[in-house]
């Protein structure tokens, strides 16, 4: 095992109990969202959830079934990086006995990162450029300047790589679009171009670099969800 996925794995065996666990049931239609919390770890075993009894948990009760395959979330936003650690799984049983778990198996790979770090994330999510609304007014209804995706994010910034656009100019706004999958969600952020660099090997396309502009915690968020999106399309091309 890569000493990386080693340490992720004693990463998670470590996490305490009573941490926030979000769930994603994997339907084929709309994808179930649960939150509960933590039990305990079985490395390379088991690990073990509270069973929820509210609505949700209640709308959800045909699909919380044996085998059924699930992404689990986990965002320890109390520490000073606030990692992130997300994985596919699948329902391994539920337990009545000695009380209300849900027991999912023992990952066999986890993506984890760190959402404060200020080093850039190698990603690869399809976006675009608007133009802002001092520009155009509704900018979220008006066309693309670009379509592209990105190459590597971080709270402070990214990259952006599409064909050259000659509209695109160093020190200006623009929003990026991004389209969270499967949740369908479209987020928007504001940003300013700061650098246009041609890519090796690559005539055709080229990368604008830029930083948010927006308070620590809107990037927080926004950069937590382009990250969880890009993991979650990793784990479909495993």
């Amino acid at each position: 095992m890569p000493q990386s996925q080693a340490y992720e794995f004693s990463y998670l065996d470590n996490i305490a109990c009573n941490t926030e666990v979000n769930i994603q049931i994997l339907t084929p239609t709309q994808p179930i969202r649960l939150r509960t919390r933590l039990i305990g770890v079985d490395p390379q075993v088991a690990i073990i959830l509270a069973l929820g009894s509210d609505k949700n948990w209640q709308q959800a009760s045909d699909f919380i079934a044996q085998s059924q395959g699930v992404i689990i979330r986990i965002v320890k936003s109390d520490e000073p990086d606030a990692n992130v650690i997300a994985f596919r799984t699948c329902i391994q049983k539920l337990v009545n006995s000695s009380g209300r778990w849900l027991l999912i198996d023992y990952p066999k790979e986890i993506q984890k990162v760190a959402l404060r770090q200020h080093s850039r994330i190698p990603i690869n999510v399809e976006s675009s450029l608007k133009p802002t609304s001092d520009q155009v007014g509704e900018s979220n209804e008006v066309a693309a300047l670009a379509h592209g995706y990105l190459s590597d994010i971080s709270i402070k910034g990214g990259a952006f790589v599409c064909k050259k656009i000659n509209t695109i100019k160093k020190e200006h706004s623009y929003l990026l679009q991004v389209k969270i999958m499967p949740e369908m969600e479209t987020l928007f952020m504001p940003i300013t171009v700061k650098n246009i660099l041609s890519i090796e090997h690559d005539k055709q396309h080229t990368q604008y670099g830029f930083v948010l502009d927006s308070v620590q915690r809107e990037a927080e968020i926004f950069v937590q969800k382009v990250i969880l999106n890009h993991l979650l399309q990793q784990s479909d091309t495993d």
